[in-house]
């Protein structure tokens, strides 16, 4: 028995001295972030001058095998931090202690490089046709074409431009021809009414343009005729549309104020929105009273007596007075940006803001319009609302969006191409058609990135 206890003793001595001997070898770490003192899960930690390294795990902690009678050397290292390099003397952690290793966060800098921005993309450009005018509704891209301009000299018509050899295109999202169709006569002009739909004003004709089935059984481009007298009437004036409502304006190009008007189909009845007044002009448009001959003056009161207008207003009309160098079209705009109708009354300097049932809401200060540069353009994305003004000096034509909530204006964005023309914005995109001046190219339609 007494052999049997000494062997057991001996057994336990040994492991006891085992357990000892592995918990010498072994340094125990945890490598935390020096701001948070957040643990850091997969720092790497090797032993410098050897093979051995480890990966801290989720609490950060790692064990390497050291016997703690020689330094050893060890690096810590973690992306998005400074490593750290740190000696350690025999005895420095103590059996049983954990090392803490402080990692700070490193600043990454980057090798400075050039952002060149990518060429304008080619929409459609063809060596036979030129490129008149285009849009883009839900059925693609419509592109009149035409072979060549004709200067339109009758009396009233003189210096318009006529499209002779015109044809209609349809592109789909990729630029690829869907349809095209040669046009009946001759072409003004490409526009669209409040339902987004394409509609080609000809000489003496219009066509409402709509992607049907064809006899055939095949899809194609339907023309359907309106009159131009329907057109510029009933059609053009109406501009947009919310539930409930068409929205349209009453402007002339022959007087200097004008109403947004919100006309209800179903009661056949029209609301007044807000109305719009150059008041420079109409003081000069009413001041021409005062220059008529006495006969003049006579007739216009007579007129003011039958239809109810004032004399002064019968005067600037009497004179022509929108013949004169000095008068413009007024120019207020309005766009429906989320469900909120936005009027640019560029004369008051404030966009007037109303609600879906036309009550209004603000009215926001804006200053754009005071820059030389601008050219009395906005341009709305049908896509998702941005409102963009226009601005150009020299050969450069360049946009900024417009913050109809504060009336700020955002980046310039310059467009690559000197005197671009017929500019619209599309889906975060700019179009517009150029040619470059003394080159045989044909008018191309290009278009660029905005964002």
């Amino acid at each position: 028995m007494k052999i049997l206890f000494r062997i057991c003793l001996v057994l336990a001595l040994l492991v006891l001295h085992k357990t000892a001997e592995g918990q010498e070898k072994l340094l125990t770490g945890m490598v935390v972030d020096s701001i948070s003192g957040s643990a850091l899960e997969g720092a790497e930690v090797r032993v410098l001058g050897s093979a051995i390294s480890v990966i801290t795990d989720v609490h950060g902690h790692f064990r390497i095998p050291w016997d703690h009678r020689a330094p050893i050397s060890i690096l810590a290292t973690h992306l998005g931090f400074v490593p750290v390099d740190l000696l350690l003397p025999p005895g420095d952690v103590k059996l049983g202690e954990t090392l803490l290793l402080r990692m700070a966060p490193a600043v990454i800098e980057l090798d400075p490089f050039n952002f060149v921005r990518p060429p304008p993309e080619v929409v459609f450009q063809r060596d036979d046709l030129h490129v008149g005018a285009y849009f883009a509704n839900d059925d693609g891209l419509w592109v009149l074409v035409y072979a060549k301009p004709q200067l339109w000299h009758s009396e009233g018509n003189a210096g318009e431009q006529v499209l002779r050899g015109a044809r209609l295109y349809l592109l789909d999202t990729l630029f690829n021809e869907r349809f095209s169709c040669p046009l009946p006569s001759d072409a003004r002009g490409l526009y669209h009414d409040h339902n987004q739909r394409a509609i080609v004003e000809g000489m003496t004709d219009a066509w409402v343009a709509e992607v049907r089935s064809m006899a055939d059984g095949e899809e194609g481009i339907e023309l359907g005729r309106i009159d131009r007298t329907t057109l510029h009437e009933a059609v053009l004036p109406w501009t947009d549309s919310i539930p409930s409502y068409l929205l349209g304006s009453n402007i002339s190009p022959m007087y200097p104020a004008f109403d947004h008007i919100a006309y209800d189909p179903g009661t056949a009845s029209s609301r007044l929105i807000c109305s719009v007044e150059d008041t420079r002009l109409m003081d000069l448009f009413r001041s021409q009273y005062k220059y008529m001959s006495g006969h003049d003056k006579v007739v216009a009161m007579d007129l003011e007596q039958e239809l109810g207008v004032d004399r002064e207003v019968i005067a600037g009309y009497m004179t022509a007075f929108y013949n004169d160098p000095y008068f413009d079209v007024p120019y207020a705009p309005l766009f429906v940006v989320n469900d909120t109708l936005c009027v640019f009354d560029h004369y008051r300097e404030r966009i007037r803001r109303f609600a879906p049932d036309l009550t209004a809401l603000d009215e926001i200060t804006m200053t754009y319009q005071k820059e030389r540069t601008w050219k009395t353009r906005l341009l709305q994305d049908a896509v998702d609302g941005r409102i963009y003004a226009q601005f150009a000096r020299g050969v450069h034509t360049w946009l900024r969006e417009v913050n109809p909530g504060t009336g700020g204006l955002g980046r310039v964005i310059t467009l690559t191409y000197p005197f671009p023309e017929e500019v619209q914005v599309h889906d975060g995109h700019a179009y517009y058609v150029y040619r470059p001046y003394g080159s045989l190219q044909h008018r191309t339609l290009y278009r660029e990135a905005l964002r």
